[in-house]
C-alpha cells in the first residue's frame, strides 16, 4: 500500500554507499553516509585502498547488501574474487528488485578528520543502553545540557565503526529480502511513502510503532548496550531497603521473600508472580526490586497503563525516597536522564536497548500489552541478554500457565488478599431465554440480585459484553423496574468512549447512587469498598474470557470493611470460561487454605 503526503515530515534522511576497503591480509566490507569519514578511521588501522561498490542508497537497502558482501569476506578474505562480490550484489538487487547501476569504484575519495573524542565521549555516555533516533539522541543531549559540534550522525557512526553501537535502519530486511521493522520487530504494517529529505516515492515507513515517532527505511537508529564494564554502584542498605507504610501478611511475607530470592541469584531467568486480585502482588514485587538493588542492578517496572506508571511513580517515591526514580508514559516531562529505577509503559521500553538487569512486568495479559508482541518485543530487548524478567499478573495468558504446569516457568504464588478471607467463588445463574436488552421483563434473577444488593445498603456494578448493552440495560431497568421506582437517579452507564466517563466513575465512587452498568472498562483498577458484582450475559466468550472473569470477579470482597462481596454470572449456558474462571479462583482459595493464610 503506498502513502504520500501524510509522512512528508522532514528527518534526517540516510544515504549512503557500501564500499570495500582493502587491509595487509584481508578485505573488509563498510557502509557509510560520508565514505571519507571511514577513510581515515581505516587508514588508522592499516587499511589503504577504499573502492566503492554501490551508488547511494537509503540506509535499509545498503545494509542489507552490505551483509551479503561481508558473508563473501568471511568465505575467501583476500583471495575473494570481485566475481563472488559482483555476484552477491547483483542477487541482493534481485532480491529487492532494484534497477542496475554502473560501476562506482573509481570515486575519489578524501579523508576527513576524525570527531573529537570529548564529543565521542558525551554520546557514547547519553546512548548507553539506548536505542535512539538521531532527533532523540539530540534531544537527549539537550536534556542533560550537554552540546557538540561535530554532526551527530557523524559521532554515531565513527562509534559504530569502532563496534560501540550498532547502526540499524527503521525498517531493514531479513536475509531473504523481507522488509521489517528495525524498531518494534514487526513484519506486517510496512507501507510505501514519500521521503521529504530525498525524493524517493518508494521509502518504507512501519505503521505499528508509528504513534512512537516514524521508523523509516533510511532513517538510522544508534543502539548501545548497558556497558558491561561499569561497575554497580555500591547503595548502602537504607538506600536500597524499602520503606514499607504497613506490615506484610504472612502470605505476602512469603511471596516477598521469594521474590527476593529469585532476584538475588542468576540461575532463574524468568519468574512469574501468580496473585489473586487485591493480594498486594506490586508491594510484593518490592522484594525482587530490594533484591535487585542491593546487587548495584539496574531496574525497569513496565506496565501497558500509563495510568498505573504514574500512580505507582507516587508510591515508590514513598518507598524509596534516595533513589533516582524516573516515570517515562506519554507526555511525561524528561525521557532521557539516568535513574536506578525506571517506571515505563510498554510502549516506552522501545527506547531501551539491553539495558535493565531485572524487568518487572505488571499486567502481562492486559491491553494493550495482550496479543501485542511488538510491546513483548520492546520489553524483551530493553533487559540485558543475561537479565531477568518477573512477570506479574492475576490472570496469566495460557503459554505462562503452560510452562508453569510444565515446569519449565519458576512461579510464585500469592493466593490470598490482605485480609485474609477467601476470594468470592462467582454464583451461577441460569437464565435460559435470558433476552436482549429491551426485550420483555426483566429477568427474576437479576431483580433479585439488585432488591439483594439494595436491600444491604451495597453497591453493583453490572457487567455486559458491549457498549451498546451500558444504555440498552439502563433504560431496560428504569422502565421495567417493577414495583415502586428506585427514588433519584438509582442507575447509570459507563464506558471507555463515554463523554462523562470520569465523572460518573467518580459519583459511584462518592455512593452517589447503588448500581453502575459498565462494559469490561471497569475490569480493573476498580476498588469499591461494600460493592457486589454481577455479569449479565456471562456466556458471550467474545468478551467474556475466563481472565476476564476472574478480573471481573476480583472487583468483590476486597476491602476488609466487607470482605464477603458477591459475584453473580447469569447466563444461558455455562460457558466454557465461565467454568475455568470458578475453577481458578477454587485453586487458589484451596491453595490458600493448605497454607494456612485463610482467617
Amino acid at each position: 500500500m503506498a502513502k504520500d503526503s501524510s509522512y512528508r515530515q522532514p528527518l534526517f534522511c540516510w544515504q549512503g554507499v557500501v564500499y570495500l576497503v582493502k587491509g595487509a591480509r584481508c578485505y573488509r566490507a563498510g557502509l557509510s553516509h560520508k565514505p571519507g569519514l571511514d577513510l581515515t578511521f581505516w587508514r588508522q588501522r592499516g587499511y589503504q585502498q577504499l573502492e566503492v561498490l554501490t551508488p547511494p542508497l537509503p540506509l535499509g537497502t545498503a545494509a542489507f547488501l552490505h551483509n551479503l558482501v561481508a558473508g563473501c569476506l568471511e568465505n575467501g578474505a583476500l583471495g575473494v574474487k570481485h566475481a563472488q562480490i559482483a555476484a552477491a550484489l547483483k542477487m541482493g538487487q534481485s532480491r529487492l528488485g532494484l534497477p542496475p547501476w554502473p560501476h562506482t569504484g573509481a570515486l575519489p575519495i578524501a579523508p576527513l578528520s576524525p570527531p573529537p573524542p570529548a564529543e565521542l565521549a558525551l554520546v557514547r555516555e547519553v546512548l548507553a543502553g539506548r536505542i535512539l533516533w538521531r532527533e532523540e539522541l539530540a534531544q537527549a543531549l539537550a536534556e542533560r545540557k550537554l552540546g557538540v559540534n561535530t554532526p551527530l550522525e557523524d559521532l554515531g557512526h565513527w562509534l559504530y565503526l569502532a563496534g560501540e553501537v550498532s547502526l540499524l535502519p527503521g525498517v531493514g530486511y531479513d536475509p531473504d529480502g523481507r522488509p521489517r521493522c528495525r524498531r518494534c520487530g514487526q513484519a506486517t504494517g510496512l507501507v510505501k511513502v514519500s521521503c521529504a529529505a530525498c525524493g524517493q516515492a518508494d521509502c518504507l515507513l512501519c505503521e505499528g510503532c508509528l504513534a512512537m515517532g516514524q521508523s523509516r527505511r533510511c532513517r538510522p537508529l544508534y543502539a548501545r548496550p548497558w556497558p558491561s564494564s561499569v561497575k554497580p554502584p555500591v547503595r548502602p542498605p537504607e538506600i536500597w531497603r524499602p520503606r514499607l507504610q504497613f506490615d506484610l501478611t504472612r502470605a505476602q511475607a512469603d511471596a516477598y521473600r521469594e521474590a527476593g530470592e529469585f532476584a538475588s541469584q542468576d540461575k532463574e531467568k524468568e519468574c512469574l508472580l501468580w496473585a489473586a486480585c487485591g493480594a498486594g502482588k506490586t508491594e510484593v514485587a518490592y522484594g525482587a526490586i530490594a533484591a535487585a538493588l542491593a546487587r548495584g542492578c539496574r531496574v525497569l517496572y513496565a506496565c501497558p497503563r500509563k495510568e498505573v506508571i504514574r500512580e505507582l511513580h507516587l508510591r515508590l517515591q514513598v518507598v524509596w525516597p534516595g533513589l533516582r526514580l524516573q516515570a517515562l508514559y506519554g507526555g511525561s516531562p524528561g525521557k532521557y536522564g539516568p535513574a536506578d529505577l525506571t517506571l515505563a509503559t510498554t510502549h516506552q521500553a522501545l527506547r531501551f536497548y539491553r539495558c535493565f538487569d531485572l524487568v518487572v512486568l505488571d499486567e502481562v495479559d492486559a491491553f494493550p500489552l495482550a496479543g501485542d508482541p511488538m510491546l513483548y518485543h520492546a520489553v524483551a530487548r530493553a533487559r540485558r541478554e543475561q537479565g531477568q524478567t518477573l512477570w506479574l499478573t492475576a490472570t496469566p495468558p495460557p503459554e505462562l500457565v503452560a510452562r508453569v504446569r510444565k515446569g519449565q516457568l519458576a512461579v510464585i504464588y500469592l493466593p490470598v488478599r490482605h485480609h485474609g478471607y477467601p476470594l468470592p467463588r462467582p454464583e451461577f445463574i441460569r437464565e435460559t431465554f435470558l433476552k436482549p436488552p429491551g426485550k420483555g421483563p426483566l429477568p427474576r434473577s437479576l431483580v433479585r440480585c439488585i432488591n439483594t444488593t439494595l436491600a444491604e445498603g451495597l453497591q453493583l456494578l453490572i457487567f455486559v459484553p458491549a457498549v451498546y448493552m451500558v444504555t440498552g440495560v439502563v433504560d431496560w431497568l428504569v422502565a421495567a423496574w417493577p414495583g415502586q421506582a428506585q427514588p433519584g437517579d438509582w442507575v447509570r452507564g459507563c464506558y471507555a468512549a463515554h463523554p462523562r466517563r470520569e465523572e460518573v466513575i467518580a459519583a459511584f465512587r462518592r455512593r452517589e447512587f447503588p448500581v453502575l452498568v459498565t462494559t469490561t472498562v471497569m475490569e480493573r483498577g476498580v476498588t469499591i469498598p461494600r460493592l457486589h458484582v454481577l455479569v449479565l450475559y456471562a456466556d458471550d466468550e467474545r468478551v467474556f474470557t475466563a481472565s476476564t472473569l476472574v478480573q471481573i470477579a476480583g472487583r468483590a470482597g476486597r476491602s476488609v470493611e466487607y470482605p464477603a462481596g458477591r459475584v453473580w454470572f447469569i447466563a444461558r449456558r455455562l460457558s466454557q470460561a465461565m467454568a475455568e474462571a470458578v475453577r481458578q479462583i477454587r485453586e487458589f482459595n484451596d491453595l490458600a487454605r493448605r497454607r494456612g493464610y485463610l482467617k
